[in-house]
C-alpha cells in the first residue's frame, strides 16, 4: 500500500485575533484584498456578519466604480484584520 504523499510547504496560514470585538471598529477603514477597491469601511455588525461600505481608493482607481457597494464578511475573519488609523487614509 502506497503513502500519500503530503507537501509539508503548504501551510496554513495562522490568523491572530487583533481586535476583541468587531463592534469596536465601527466606522474605522480596512485594506484588504477582500474589497474589489482594496478599501472598506464597517458599516454595522449582525448576527456574526460584518457589514461594509466599499471606498473608492485614489491610488488604485480602476475598480472606482464598485464604490458604495455594501458587502459583508464573517465577524470570525474580520476580528483578525488591521483597521488602518485615522491618519494613514
Amino acid at each position: 500500500m502506497k503513502r500519500p504523499i503530503i507537501n509539508q510547504n503548504k501551510r496554513i496560514t495562522p490568523r491572530f485575533q487583533t481586535i476583541s470585538r468587531a463592534h469596536e471598529m465601527i466606522g474605522k477603514v480596512v485594506s484588504s484584498n477582500c474589497f474589489a477597491t482594496l478599501k472598506a469601511k464597517l458599516l454595522y455588525v449582525h448576527d456574526g456578519k460584518c457589514y461594509f461600505e466599499t471606498l473608492p481608493n485614489p491610488d488604485y482607481p480602476k475598480y472606482n466604480d464598485c464604490a458604495g457597494q455594501i458587502d459583508y464578511l464573517p465577524e470570525e475573519m474580520v476580528v483578525c484584520m488591521r483597521f488602518e488609523e485615522e491618519d494613514d487614509f
